[in-house]
């Protein structure tokens, strides 16, 4: 009969011996695995312990010491690099300035140095490098010995720290190929009887063949249609095992896939806390203090919806109006776009409690202070309850027993403050793994090698590529690469770690992926040699991807499969979502009568339809989308600063010219060079205005210096041109008139009186920054903006645009409209405006507001999501 990994675990309980397993997961799972198929279908937990354990058990026991950890290695390194240290090979004394870099680096170097100082590897090394070992042993020494501390690393095993207990049990090491340091723990110990080493067997079930694939992808939805077929066939969860060389980057679209497939997962491989909300939350804080609250920064900690804010309506706002003002930088001490650009007081008050108190967190210098920093900006800032009741509040723990471990490491240094203690922490959260725990059943997904000793009906082993099978220790990293294998001490099990996976009871399923983005990967040595390696293996049966059965679906075709749980979920909401039919869809039918007065404003105690010249346009461009935004008040709202924000340099232009012609009022030929040293003058007064003295960054700032400065003044020679001797009478003028039926308003850039002082003939003009919409008018009013501001003046005014121009800021040219010598042309407007004032009156008073889809209409309309008709998903 062929041994397996069950068998050959299973006698080893059976002889009566306390097995040691390579990991405590090995362990755990052997337990269970024989109470439900052992011979005696129980077992006491003291029989599998894991090799870690083991060794411990002849380690020396250190009365009134503590052991070093990461912390405590971390917090060494900084105090040495903040001393004469007297390094000069694994830190540059040219470059003091860079020291703070390398306490991580440093404090990882710590444990080798024990095996680091034998005399056959010292001189491995060359002088300097012997020199800074010994540096730093001496100085850890030293500082551990000051602090009652210890170094794990630097224990030896021996049988007299076993005391009574060594030889009174039995023990038997498994899988011995797979544990790196066996050897010489055994040998350290005298080799003694009552430790019995198991060699695993050699027969194997046959070859069992690498499945290739192209992507990750691929290869993640192959295995999830196999196990779908498993599990539509009655076949357990607790049967089928995952395994994963790559968790890193695999497990994401792993977790993802499946539960697209409704697959449930069990993840045994922990993550770094920071990839949590709870934990994301502080690496945000950081950010934003680094990035020096910057606008990017700012967005991604203020919008975050997995955060439990309290004001979020507030902290949108305040981006939409740095948006709205080009806030891109801000500062930690300074000149600081946010107070200088902003306009509003109470946004410019929340942003300096708020900086103020992130400031505080980063530079808090001790355990205590840092608590009561981040206390304050909760209270502040979420809601009463916090992270309590949220899928965070586990994570968070997880968070604060990581800053206790940091206060409880520190006291036991003797340190008091850390200059950088928020930094500080993240680097240890980034250290650390975070296991949920996890109490529904699911398949059980572990890393590799973790996965390899382990046994199951069903074993799928994915991403088992050369660099990730390989398993090799290397207790002496910090040699450099120069020096040969064999003399670093490195142990490869490799090899041993595959033939375990390999011996299996169960169905096994190795598969790797060829593409991937770090690039092209290749098989393990092992199924290359021995021509394993196969591609699209068909001999396996799957599941037909029910994601493919939603496309039949669509063609009207029976699809091969049954939906999903998770589908059946998704079209059941959709059902009565987005594929039913709207109740009230105003897109295509009528508005209820009784709406009809929500769309007008009380004006003097009457309702009036109110219209500007863009609900005008809007209205005959689509009545749905006047509908949505002036009824339902839908708009679009945009956290992007783009690095030229051309709406408000066409506010910084407008309010240029608007200086300058309030000063000149008249416009007379001879001054034109005044006038043009007058203009440049109130261009750079209006660019420290609007942007500060450096906003709204260098490359911007310039550009806007050389596009438009001296641009600005063509205008004087159009000016010349057009409208010599007039007079400039009003500035961004807001006029209105009501009638029975409409209060129409505008605001108009400028208005010019053609005849001063007395006279009634008036031009209008509008600014353009780039081109003008359009410079005639033929069969078709493109806009009625002019046509209603004409209107405007007549009635508000009593005068006569006889006028009506845009101006290209970026030509220097006006366009006129008409001039005062085309009357047929001003009258057809005004019958045109007449006649589209009545239509809309029309359409509102009988609620219909339909859309009026069409190529021309729908291009650029934000509403068509809303709106499904013609063009919705174009």
């Amino acid at each position: 009969m062929r041994e397996t990994k069950r068998t050959y675990v299973h006698t080893a309980f059976d002889e009566g011996y306390i097995c040691v397993f390579p990991t405590e997961v090995a362990a755990r799972s052997y337990l269970v695995d024989y109470a439900l198929h052992g011979r005696d279908k129980a077992i006491l937990g003291e029989r599998a312990i894991s090799f870690d354990l083991f060794r411990s058990q002849y380690l020396p026991k250190h009365a009134g010491e503590q052991p070093a950890n990461t912390l405590i290695r971390q917090l060494f390194a900084r105090t040495l690099l903040e001393k004469d240290h007297g390094l000069s090979y694994f830190i540059n004394p040219a470059y003091p300035e860079a020291n703070s870099r390398f306490g991580k680096y440093l404090a990882s170097l710590l444990p080798q140095l024990g095996e680091a100082l034998d005399e056959e590897i010292l001189a491995l090394m060359s002088p300097e490098m012997q020199k800074d070992v010994k540096i730093l042993y001496q100085e850890y020494a030293s500082f551990l010995a000051s602090h009652q501390l210890f170094e794990p690393g630097y224990e030896r095993p021996s049988l007299e720290f076993a005391g009574e207990q060594a030889g009174t049990k039995r023990y038997c090491i498994l899988f011995p190929s797979l544990i790196p340091g066996l050897d010489n723990l055994i040998g350290s110990l005298g080799y003694p009887s009552w430790i019995t080493l198991k060699p695993f067997p050699n027969s194997l079930s046959g070859p069992v063949q690498l499945e290739l694939f192209e992507n990750h992808i691929e290869e993640i939805r192959t295995t999830l249609r196999r196990i779908r077929h498993l599990l539509d066939g009655g076949v357990a969860t607790r049967d089928i095992l995952i395994g994963c060389a790559n968790p890193t980057s695999m497990l994401p679209a792993l977790e993802q896939e499946a539960w697209l497939y409704d697959i449930p997962l069990v993840l045994r491989q922990g993550k770094s806390p920071l990839l949590y909300p709870s934990g994301r939350f502080f690496s945000r804080l950081k950010g934003v203090y680094e990035e020096s609250f910057s606008l990017e920064s700012m967005k991604a900690l203020l919008l975050d919806i997995g955060f439990p804010w309290r004001d979020l309506k507030t902290q949108r706002k305040l981006l939409a109006a740095a948006v709205d003002r080009a806030v891109v930088q801000g500062s930690l001490w300074g000149s600081d776009q946010w107070t200088e650009q902003l306009r509003d007081f109470e946004l410019i008050a929340f942003y300096r409690d708020f900086k103020e108190s992130v400031v505080g967190i980063c530079k808090a210098s001790d355990i205590e202070e840092l608590r009561k920093k981040l206390n304050h900006f909760q209270d502040t800032y979420f809601i009463e309850t916090q992270w309590k009741g949220t899928q965070g509040e586990d994570v968070y723990s997880f968070c604060l027993d990581a800053m206790e471990n940091i206060k409880a490491a520190m006291a036991a240094v003797s340190i008091d403050s850390h200059s950088s203690l928020f930094s500080f922490f993240l680097d240890f959260l980034d250290t650390k793994l975070y296991v949920p725990q996890m109490h529904e059943e699911g398949i059980q997904v572990y890393p590799w090698p973790l996965t390899a000793p382990l046994e199951a009906k069903h074993h799928f082993i994915l991403s088992l590529d050369h660099s990730g099978s390989s398993c090799l220790s290397q207790p002496l990293a910090l040699l450099p690469q120069t020096v040969e294998t064999k003399d670093r001490r490195e142990e490869d099990t490799t090899a041993a770690t595959l033939h375990a996976a390999l011996l299996a009871e169960g169905e096994l399923y190795l598969s790797y992926h060829t593409t991937s983005y770090e690039g092209e990967s290749l098989p393990p040595t092992f199924f290359l040699e021995g021509d394993l390696v196969a591609e699209g293996r068909k001999d396996i049966p799957e599941a037909h991807d029910p994601f493919l059965g939603e496309g039949l679906l669509w063609r009207g075709e029976p699809p091969l499969s049954l939906a999903t749980n998770r589908q059946q979920w998704w079209f059941a909401n959709a059902i009565h979502t987005s594929l039913s039919p709207k109740r009230r869809d105003f897109a295509r039918n009528p508005l209820p009568l009784e709406w009809v007065p929500l769309l007008k404003h009380e004006v003097g105690g009457k309702h009036l339809i109110h219209l500007s010249p863009t609900g005008l346009d809007t209205f005959v461009r689509c009545p749905y989308a006047w509908l949505c935004k002036y009824l339902f008040e839908v708009d679009q709202v945009d956290y992007q600063v783009l690095n030229v924000d051309h709406r408000l340099i066409g506010s910084f232009l407008h309010a240029v010219y608007e200086a300058f012609f309030r000063k000149i009022e008249y416009f007379s030929p001879i001054r034109i060079e005044e006038y043009r040293t007058l203009l440049l003058g109130l261009f750079d007064e209006k660019l420290i205005e609007y942007f500060g003295e450096g906003g709204p960054n260098p490359p911007t700032r310039a550009w806007i210096i050389y596009e438009f400065r001296e641009r600005c003044t063509w205008i004087l020679e159009a000016e010349e041109k057009l409208f010599s001797h007039a007079r400039s009478i009003f500035f961004e003028e807001k006029l209105s008139f009501v009638n029975d039926l409409f209060s129409l308003e505008g605001r108009i850039d400028r208005i010019i009186s053609l005849d001063p002082p007395e006279g009634k003939l008036y031009a209008v003009i509008d600014y353009k920054k780039g081109k003008v919409p359009f410079t005639k008018i033929k069969e078709k009013i493109p806009s009625f903006q002019l046509p209603l501001y004409r209107k405007l003046v007549g009635e508000s005014l009593g005068a006569e645009v006889v006028n009506a121009s845009y101006f290209s800021i970026k030509d220097g040219r006006y366009s006129a409209i008409w001039d005062r010598e085309q009357t047929p042309l001003m009258e057809f407007c005004d019958k045109a405006l007449e006649e589209v004032l009545q239509k809309v009156a029309t359409a509102i008073e009988g609620g219909h507001l339909e859309a009026t889809p069409s190529k021309e209409s729908c291009k650029g309309c934000i509403y068509r999501p809303i709106c499904r008709r013609r063009f919705a998903t174009r």
